[in-house]
């Protein structure tokens, strides 16, 4: 265990270089914050444009909390390069595994994710005109990072797609978030659509944390707080066994026919 946590925090490590290399601090601050910034702002002002100032509300907390989900699927291009960058064949024949270098090569998506999602619930609801029960929204902070590690399983697990398929990795990482986004209860609540809809939405990352935040805001009683709290944890747990399988099938399936290079 010892050794697996020290490749992953090695894996996290890089990543953070990578992102270095990608932001510095005042373009990530100016350009991409301020651009989610905008993007939940929109969606709040278009809520209150063709209804109230509940709905308002209930939008501008959606686009706050899916945030966390949108930067936590980023991931998906962190894999995909991997294997364009024809270092997926060394991940598969390394001996300590590939799975802890998979799982931890897209994480700073997550402290960037947690950040953007925190800085928004601060400043866009006093900005808008919508207020917060403060302190009851503080405990919103925590359901938050649980809905970033279960959106990141899941960008983990639709990576597979990108590593299999190639030039795919934009598409599919605005398929994963834009399917949280609309079906997730984030803009229009899940009751909303046909019933098939709404269980396949049960499968979502986002769909029981956001409603775990907005129980929090409306003074929800605690046991259903904590049940809708388990449910997206589980939920989490198993879009990571979904990208463990897939990683695993992958690489299996690469040894046998050399197609883990960035040309296979």
């Amino acid at each position: 265990m010892r050794h697996t946590l020290r490749v992953v925090r090695a894996s996290a490590a890089l990543g953070f270089v990578d992102l270095a290399a990608v932001y510095t601090w005042r373009t990530w601050t100016f350009g991409w914050l301020v651009r989610l910034l905008c993007q939940a702002s929109f969606y709040a002002l278009l809520g209150r444009y063709v209804g109230d100032e509940p709905t308002m509300r209930y939008v501008l907390v959606g686009n706050i909390v899916v945030l966390a989900c949108m930067e936590s699927t980023i991931v998906v291009i962190s894999l995909a390069a991997e294997r364009a960058g024809g270092t997926l064949p060394l991940l598969a024949v390394a001996p300590s595994g590939h799975l802890p270098v998979y799982l931890g090569r897209g994480i700073q998506w997550t402290a960037t994710g947690l950040a953007s999602s925190l800085i928004a619930w601060v400043v866009l609801p006093p900005l808008l005109g919508v207020p917060l029960p403060w302190p009851r929204a503080a405990y919103a902070v925590p359901v938050i990072v649980l809905v970033i590690a279960s959106s990141y399983g899941y960008g983990c697990a639709l990576a597979g797609i990108a590593l299999r398929l190639r030039g795919v990795e934009w598409l599919v990482l605005n398929f994963a978030y834009g399917i949280v986004m609309t079906f997730g209860g984030v803009n229009v609540p899940i009751s909303t659509w046909p019933a098939p809809v709404r269980v396949a939405a049960q499968c979502l990352p986002v769909t029981h944390g956001l409603q775990a935040v907005r129980g929090i805001l409306d003074g929800a009683p605690t046991a259903h707080i904590s049940g809708l709290l388990g449910i997206e944890a589980l939920v989490g747990a198993g879009w990571y066994a979904v990208a463990a399988l897939s990683m695993e099938r992958l690489v299996s399936v690469g040894r046998r026919d050399g197609s883990l290079d960035h040309s296979g």
